[in-house]
């Protein structure tokens, strides 16, 4: 089907035209010269249809394109055919076929695929039309002024087509070039094979045919070639070859570098209008230059508000990785980072104090009541220091296993020993099932360790100093709170390591 409709339509028009005298092909080629980008409109729209992704509207905007190319075509039609004038320029075919250029610029130049930034869009839009307009004023009052000869008029006019036509081929095959995905590769091949087509055809008829009155207006209708091709490309199957690798800097430069040169190309247009038409003009310079700016102030209100996402994506990333994920209460590593910060803190008012904290009986109580109950024992314990915790400041974390870990900051020793009776008396007062504890509720052993912070050897020294206290408590029986002074430390230093300790008081 994709082959079948444009060569029967381009077979129709070869035995039109001949087998037919004049009297028939002319306004044969009239009628072929809108039915043809008619048809291509149509088959571009329904590729559009036929696609989900955001590629659609690249072949809507081909669509539009064509269908205003036609309706130009059928100005020239009507002034030909119904109202009799003949080798004049049309003001208002001229302005549609300059008109359907805009569409096609845009889709070049604009990165039409953008989610969520329709503002984006339409300054490019906005942008691509001013352009349109601007060429358009210009190149009508070129051909119109009676201070120069008509026929320098229209040979400078041939060659503007000519280098918009080539601008318009170029861009169209590096879009090609740098397409990402099969949908937009398959977009961007029918436009750029279809744009060089139209030049080289559009070319041909300029400085031959359009000129010379030898040849009819037949001639001019090799450009349906260009429509028929697009027609076939829009109705042919979907790419399945694989799409290369494409370098991400040249991507980057293309979709960022397309609506400055848009703009450029604007502002050119614009300063070359003032000379004739001032006002407009200076409306197309104004366009341009407020078209850069908004751009780029959306670009850069969109690139905060990526960064602010991708900070606050970071931050809660941070908390998982420095949550325990059992208990909701800071992990080790987090512990770890809070003694580093405040050994690095330059205020460091008075004495800090760490309080290593153990659930007695621990192992005993998964043992005999499962670890279901042991994981939930673990929350609830963790809830009840946390909320008998009153300072900001404090720090407490999941050490490993059933033990916990606390970081007083400014806290002398008295205060440390208060805070940790506290939490002490908050876990026995949860009155959590242990038979095989004395109390016959879970409770707690805590060791204190405090001292002024100046590096962190002597926040390292600390942790085990309080560790030893722990162990200390823990021998003198369990459920109490043991400070690591001169006198434990010592008691403990010539026995066996505190895991091996730890292992022995497993009951």
């Amino acid at each position: 089907m994709s082959l079948y409709l444009p060569l029967a339509f381009l077979s129709a028009q070869l035995i039109v035209l001949a087998f037919f005298g004049p009297s028939v092909t002319g306004p044969a080629a009239y009628i072929l010269m809108v039915a043809a980008p008619l048809l291509a409109a149509a088959a571009t729209l329904w590729r559009a249809r036929s696609h989900t992704s955001s590629v659609r509207y690249g072949w809507y905007a081909l669509s539009l394109a064509l269908t205003i190319w036609a309706v130009g075509a059928f100005g020239n039609l009507w002034q030909e055919m119904i109202l009799h004038h003949q080798n004049e320029m049309y003001r208002a075919s001229m302005l549609a076929f300059n008109l359907a250029v805009v569409p096609t610029t845009y889709l070049l130049a604009s990165d039409w695929r953008l989610h969520g930034r329709q503002l984006l869009r339409v300054v490019d839009a906005l942008v691509a039309l001013a352009l349109g307009c601007a060429y358009f004023l210009y190149t009508w009052d070129m051909i119109n002024d009676h201070s120069a000869s008509s026929e320098a008029g229209v040979t400078y006019l041939v060659w503007l087509l000519d280098l918009q036509n080539l601008s318009l081929a170029v861009g169209a095959l590096i879009r090609w070039y740098v397409a990402e995905d099969r949908d937009e590769r398959d977009l961007f091949r029918a436009l750029g094979i279809y744009m060089c087509i139209y030049c080289v055809i559009v070319f041909i008829n300029d400085h031959y045919f359009a000129g010379n009155p030898a040849f009819g207006p037949e001639y001019g209708t090799l450009i349906t070639l260009a429509f028929a091709v697009l027609c076939s490309f829009a109705l042919s199957a979907p790419s399945t070859v694989p799409v290369r690798s494409v370098n991400s800097t040249l991507v980057r430069t293309v979709r960022s570098g397309s609506p400055i040169l848009l703009a450029v190309a604007l502002l050119t247009a614009s300063l070359f209008l003032i000379r004739v038409e001032y006002l407009w003009g200076c409306v197309g310079i104004l366009i341009a230059v407020l078209g850069i700016g908004v751009r780029t102030t959306l670009i850069q209100v969109h690139q905060i508000e990526r960064r602010e996402a991708l900070r606050r994506e970071a931050s809660a990333l941070q908390t998982i990785a420095w949550t325990d994920a059992l208990t909701g209460v800071p992990n080790r590593h987090f512990f770890t980072e809070a003694l580093a910060r405040a050994c690095r803190s330059e205020r460091r008012p008075g004495a800090q104090a760490i309080l290593m904290i153990d659930i007695d009986h621990f192992k005993l109580l998964n043992d005999r009541y499962g670890h279901p109950v042991g994981d939930g024992c673990l929350r609830e314990v963790a809830r009840a220091l946390q909320h008998a915790l009153m300072r900001p400041d404090d720090v407490l974390a999941r050490y490993g296993g059933e033990e916990f870990i606390v970081l007083l900051r400014d806290s002398p020793t008295a205060g440390a020993q208060a805070v940790a009776e506290r939490l002490r008396a908050a876990v026995q007062n949860l009155r959590i099932d242990n038979a095989d504890s004395p109390e016959r509720v879970v409770t707690v052993s805590i060791g204190i360790a405090s001292a002024e912070l100046k590096d962190e050897a002597t926040a390292a020294r600390m942790v085990e100093d309080a560790d030893r206290a722990l162990y200390a408590a823990k021998c003198a029986g369990r459920n109490q709170v043991m400070l690591a002074t001169d006198r434990t430390i010592g008691e403990l230093a010539d026995t066996a390591s505190i895991t091996a300790r730890r292992r022995r008081l497993q009951a």
